[in-house]
């Protein structure tokens, strides 16, 4: 897990998002994501447990930041 992963983020730093979880197959917005930011790394941790988090770094998140505007508009 990164250090401190989704434990100790500053509410500033940290987003928790209502997903939908395909391999579990819960309802729509039944699973969390959180989203926290620790120095220049983006850190996803789907179901709040650390056990798998996702992290990017600056330019990685850029690339979705820009696929989302493209996106969503």
């Amino acid at each position: 897990m990164a250090d401190g992963a989704t434990l100790r983020a500053r509410p500033a730093n940290r987003r928790a998002i209502g997903v939908t979880c395909a391999v579990h197959r819960g309802p729509r917005g039944f699973a969390n994501l959180v989203m926290e930011r620790q120095g220049e790394e983006i850190i996803f941790d789907p179901h709040v447990t650390g056990e798998c988090v996702i992290i990017l770094d600056e330019d990685a998140a850029w690339v979705i930041r820009d696929a989302l505007i493209e996106w969503l508009g």
